[in-house]
């Protein structure tokens, strides 16, 4: 053995007990040391730290790429329900909007508004649709042509008028269960080409909805 290589403390016999405990110390701190490094805490901490920060960089990339393509694939789902504009202009979060000849639930009634056609011009152009109100209430509803109003393509909106047809839908009530139909006209002297929205808006009502038919001429 060479003079200076150090000795190894587990071969030194202990002397008396004192130098025992001593001993143990010894070759408890010859052993750690000699423990090969992927097992001593210096580097394990580091190490286990390091593939932690890994793993959750990992997911947090994994979901922020899973997110990015969901909102694609809603944008360009020509199906999706939100919309950043309006179905027509003027349309409120309440309308119930169909096309035209769609039976509208609106509360306790179901009302239907046919295609806009030409009426009679003896007192100039209209538009005449014809509307049938189901009263599916408990209780009598009122109804007249003043819950009736177009949109023409250009934005103004118009009162329904009292000529067009001999069936016009003037006035009256509905009892429970029953149903009133009539033609509702429209003047139509600016003849415009496009999307036409009849509307159904009750004065007097305890419901909020609004009916929109549309219709394109």
């Amino acid at each position: 053995m060479s003079e200076n290589q150090p000795l190894d403390p587990r071969n030194q016999p202990p002397r008396d007990p004192r130098d025992a405990r001593a001993q143990a110390k010894a070759d408890k701190a010859y052993a750690k040391a000699r423990r090969p490094w992927y097992k001593k805490k210096r580097f394990i901490l580091p190490l286990a730290l390091i593939v932690l920060i890994v793993i959750i960089s990992i997911a947090t990339t994994s979901g922020g790429g899973g997110n990015n393509t969901a909102d694609t694939d809603s944008s360009s789902d020509p199906t999706a329900t939100e919309t950043s504009e309006p179905v027509f202009p003027g349309a409120q979060d309440s309308d119930v909007i169909g096309q035209a000849g769609d039976p509208l639930v609106l509360g306790d009634i179901t009302v239907t508004s046919t295609p806009l056609v030409p009426g009679d011009s003896t007192l100039g152009p209209t538009l005449c649709t014809t509307a049938t109100i189901q009263n599916g209430s408990d209780e009598t509803i009122d109804f007249n042509a003043l819950d009736w109003k177009f949109q023409t393509p250009s934005g103004t909106i118009n009162n329904a008028g009292l000529t067009g047809s001999s069936n016009i839908l003037a006035g009256g009530q509905v009892a429970p269960g029953g149903t009133a139909t009539g033609d509702v006209c429209f003047d139509n002297a600016a003849a415009e080409t496009g999307e036409y929205i009849v509307l159904y808006e009750p004065l007097f009502s305890f419901f909020s909805d609004r009916g929109a038919w549309i219709n394109n001429i």
